[in-house]
């Protein structure tokens, strides 16, 4: 059985660590006082939705607008935990196959190159890596995604930030049974989920979804999944 109450509490601690690690350790540009609120460019009126994206605080006349991070490079480890709950609705059958319930929690990494568009807004590629032990008497479940995506930062400075992502892409996955592969396949591949960026270091936790695991002719369930990840910048 997947671990899903344990997940959701990870998941819940995380997002805790976050906004209580930012709200606490942060010193940010000002908007109204001397703490920076991002969404005050669209509370205060008379802005577009791109002020959000592009500079949250006006500066203060003596501030200089801050050069953008540009390109950077991020090495992921990754500990996906499968789980059984649906909420995007995608459609699933009790008589098709239903990996959740043949592998254990796995394990993975992952290469992703961002870059910032501007103050709030980034595009990143993330290329993975990630397998997922089979239980007892069940082959291992291995997928290759990569994928392009957005970095939204909700709160936070260029260095210490929470952030939304969403990505979406392909995932070339199978069963390893015995090193030989079946079913090898590509499926469409989505994820979403906060991270928060402390200098150097990246954690991220997202919900994750492969619509055609092990390709059409094995008519599985879509695999859902929860990967937490703990990234270095390069």
């Amino acid at each position: 059985m997947p671990f899903l109450p344990s997940g959701k509490q990870k998941v819940a601690w995380f997002v805790a660590i976050c906004l209580g690690t930012i709200a606490f350790g942060t010193s940010v540009a000002r908007a109204d006082g001397d703490i920076c609120d991002p969404l005050y460019s669209l509370e205060s009126g008379g802005h577009t939705i791109w002020d959000f994206f592009s500079h949250p605080c006006p500066p203060e006349p003596d501030e200089t607008e801050p050069a953008l991070p540009g390109i950077g490079i991020t090495l992921l480890g990754i500990r996906p935990f499968p789980v059984l709950s649906n909420p995007i609705g995608f459609s699933s059958s009790p008589g098709r196959l239903l990996l959740q319930n043949q592998v254990e929690n796995g394990f993975g990494g992952a290469l992703e190159i961002n870059g910032w568009l501007s103050a709030n807004l980034g595009l990143r590629l993330e290329i993975g890596m990630m397998d997922f032990p089979g239980q007892p008497g069940q082959s291992s479940f291995d997928l290759l995604p990569v994928t392009l995506g957005v970095e939204v930062r909700l709160l936070g400075d260029t260095r210490t930030f929470v952030y939304m992502a969403a990505d979406g892409g392909v995932a070339v996955n199978g069963q390893n049974a015995q090193n030989v592969f079946v079913g090898t396949s590509g499926s469409p591949y989505i994820q979403a989920g906060i991270g928060l960026n402390l200098w150097m270091l990246q954690l991220e936790a997202d919900y994750a979804a492969i619509l055609q695991p092990l390709g059409a002719f094995r008519n599985a369930n879509p695999f859902f999944f929860v990967p937490v990840s703990l990234g270095v910048h390069l």
